[in-house]
């Protein structure tokens, strides 16, 4: 874990509000020089802290606004190490998680329209080493990405 400071905490919490905001603004609202956030931002970079800056596209703007969460058992004699693999090339597929408890796999999935939510059910039950899956479709979504905030040093 790397050792951050209240300034690179603050630092952080800015970028990932507003990653296009200038340095000299993020200074004004840290109490530091830009060329300072300037430095301290390519430090955080250099230590791993900060992988890469992105812009946050919204999913039902671009046509995508079924949300769904599945669940996946694998089978008897498979692990997720040689089924995820199989599911990357799924363009729906978000994001996917390595579990404990009931299941072995949980995928955030998103499609245009319920239709080709129960295609992509179809497809996955079809990946070897599936089991059995199950679904939840997200009705609201209240929040999410939120910032990640380190902890404080003690």
């Amino acid at each position: 874990m790397v050792q951050l400071d209240d300034t690179d905490r603050q630092i952080l919490l800015e970028l990932q509000q507003d990653c296009k905001q200038t340095y000299a603004e993020i200074g004004d609202k840290v109490g530091l020089a830009a060329a300072t956030v300037h430095a301290r931002a390519k430090s955080l970079e250099k230590r791993g802290v900060i992988g890469r800056y992105g812009a946050h596209v919204d999913p039902r703007a671009i046509g995508l606004p079924v949300l769904a969460f599945v669940s996946i058992v694998v089978e008897n004699g498979s692990s997720c190490v040689e089924l995820s693999p199989l599911l990357e090339p799924f363009p729906e597929i978000e994001a996917c998680h390595s579990v404990a408890g009931d299941v072995d796999l949980l995928l955030q999935v998103r499609t245009v329209t319920p239709e080709a939510l129960e295609n992509l059910l179809y497809r996955i039950k079809q990946v070897k080493g599936v089991a059995r899956t199950r679904s939840s479709v997200v009705l609201t979504t209240r929040f999410e990405e939120r910032p990640k905030v380190p902890p404080a040093l003690e």
